[in-house]
């Protein structure tokens, strides 16, 4: 199932062993995608934010200002889900994790930059 992300790039911030699992699987299915430390994504937001169209990351806390606006995959081994819900459009995702589930998650949450981009 091929669906690459409606606006920008699949924004990564994660240790590095899971950027690149998560983004190898993401790339295999047509997503445009990027990995990030955390400082470097939030100014990513900031300057360009309609270069990010979904959001993955085991650690949501610092993102809550684009809650409203940034689809979220959030993977961990124990998710808050009072951190989750803060996010307008998002998942959530236990490690470990199936690949189809989180090719599922992507598919799903991708499109809707396109009708609520992030600004």
């Amino acid at each position: 199932m091929k669906q690459p992300t409606a606006s920008g790039c699949v924004l990564i911030v994660e240790d590095p062993l899971i950027r690149r699992f998560v983004g190898g699987i993401l790339k295999r299915e047509g997503h445009p995608v990027a990995e990030s430390g955390l400082e470097d994504a939030l100014q990513t937001l900031r300057d360009a934010p309609g270069a990010v169209s979904l959001l993955i990351t085991n650690a949501p806390a610092p993102f809550l200002e684009f809650a409203e606006t940034l689809p979220l995959i959030y993977i961990a081994s124990s998710p808050d889900p009072a951190l989750a819900d803060r996010f307008h459009h998002h998942r959530t995702l236990r490690k470990p994790f199936r690949p189809a589930d989180l090719v599922l998650c992507a598919a799903e949450l991708a499109p809707l930059a396109e009708v609520h981009p992030v600004r």
